[in-house]
């Protein structure tokens, strides 16, 4: 039987009706009825309930198996659950959770469903609700029934780990940590320890019949070559394209954060078998980054490199997808007053940054991942929650509702000159990272939304 719902008319985007909600919460529905009003504008009023929505609305599937909640969350567009994408679509409802069974069950339910899938495979990192071959299966790789995508991730892995910490720290509720979860934490440190890459490449490899050179691996599926650096290698970026040098900056600072902080929700747990080996990718990732992260620029100083192959080779760019360079602190992994955070910031806020585009209707980072000149509004997100200054949020914010070109919904990304030229109208990560920093806002500095 089909899971899915189907949705359209999303060029002139209003939340379904309950009944045709893919998660139906009433606790949703009251938040958004006391906090909208607080927002003056019309079109922001309106683009906030959208986005603040839309994962709950048309993505979030609860269903149970053996007995026990099963949660699963496509990325909207394509019908598959990214382990990042769908960490980081709910992080926003955690608030909400206390006044909510519902939530709660929704939140058990896919701490499991990732502790399952990376079970299945730890180095995919999109899955199927069910044991099938998709798009993908003639992928050159170790391909199971059920992986939609089997590029190897770092953040894939520590996004789930984020995700437990933020519903711990919320709840306190250790219902969802069981032998399942304990297993897949276990083979977590594992697969970091292996993708140190300190006695060789291991097993991972993929070969992809693509004219796209970033779809694939190059070397016959293995990648660049290395150095070991004691930082973790990833072969994709969080935009799902090949590094170009294997050890990820942005992606090893973050995963370096959560390792710490899952320290104590495993020892608070008594937990113990994996808390050496967690020690030991920390000791690594600090000494790793500490050694290879940085590089010294003429006029900024210290700042972040983007990847490093530990050979001497170093990337000074960013990309929109997060983990990145600019979402550190929204991440929790640095704070934004970081001096190195501050000079990087300003490196990748500037045509120094490959991916830096301006026009017509907006400037800000983009990606690879798509046509020049196409600005993200995840970038634009993670530059408004960083900013310090007040017109720079303005302008951002300003922006991002420009951006939605009337649709009442946020998109992958769009051109700065044609603002009705954007990719993908139903990309839900995107949209619940908007709808969390409005709510932010309204609760922190509800003045600044009044000036929109």
């Amino acid at each position: 039987m089909e899971v899915f719902k189907h949705y359209t008319k999303f060029d002139n985007w209003e939340r379904p009706l309950p009944r045709n909600r893919a998660f139906y919460s009433p606790t949703l529905d009251e938040y958004l009825d006391q906090t909208s009003t607080l927002i003056i504008s019309d079109d922001l009023r309106r683009l906030y309930i959208n986005t603040f929505s839309n994962t709950l609305d048309t993505t979030a599937y609860v269903l149970t198996r053996s007995g026990a909640p099963y949660t699963h969350i496509i990325t909207g567009d394509i019908q598959a659950m990214w382990l990042r994408d769908s960490s980081a679509q709910v992080q926003h409802y955690l608030p909400l959770i206390s006044k909510s069974p519902e939530l709660t069950t929704l939140f058990r339910g896919l701490i499991r469903s990732h502790a399952e899938c990376i079970l299945k495979d730890p180095y995919a990192n999109a899955f199927y609700e069910i044991e099938k071959f998709g798009v993908h299966a003639k992928d050159l790789t170790h391909m199971l029934p059920g992986v939609h995508e089997r590029k190897w991730e770092l953040d894939s892995l520590i996004y789930p780990m984020d995700l437990a910490l933020s519903y711990w720290a919320h709840t306190a509720d250790t219902t969802p940590f069981d032998r399942t979860w304990r297993l897949s934490i276990s083979l977590t440190v594992k697969t970091l320890l292996t993708q140190r890459r300190m006695h060789g490449h291991g097993a991972y490899y993929f070969d992809r019949v693509t004219d796209n050179p970033a779809d694939t691996l190059s070397n016959s599926g293995i990648g660049p070559a290395y150095a070991p650096t004691g930082l973790i290698a990833s072969s994709f970026r969080p935009s799902d394209d090949a590094c170009k040098y294997p050890f990820n900056i942005p992606g090893n600072i973050y995963a370096l954060h959560i390792l710490k902080k899952i320290l104590g929700l495993i020892q608070e747990l008594e937990f113990f078998e994996p808390v050496n080996e967690i020690k030991q990718i920390i000791e690594s990732l600090a000494s790793g980054l500490e050694k290879h992260s940085t590089v010294e620029h003429p006029e900024l100083g210290e700042v972040f490199a983007y990847e490093v192959d530990g050979l001497g080779n170093k990337l000074l760019l960013d990309d929109a997808n997060a983990p990145s360079l600019l979402s550190l602190p929204f991440l929790g992994a640095l704070e934004v007053s970081d001096v190195k955070y501050q000079a990087t910031r300003k490196l990748i806020l500037s045509s120094a940054n490959e991916n830096f585009f301006s026009g017509k209707f907006g400037k800000g980072v983009g990606s690879s991942h798509t046509s020049r000149n196409m600005l993200w509004p995840i970038a634009l997100i993670m530059q408004a929650a960083t900013a310090t200054d007040k017109n720079e949020k303005l302008d951002c914010l300003r922006t991002l509702i420009d951006s939605s070109a009337g649709t009442g919904l946020l998109h992958e990304s769009f051109n700065v000159d044609e603002i009705e030229d954007y990719t993908r109208p139903w990309f839900a990560w995107c949209n619940s990272l908007f709808g969390g920093l409005i709510a932010h806002i309204i609760h922190t500095d509800l003045e600044l939304l009044d000036a929109i």
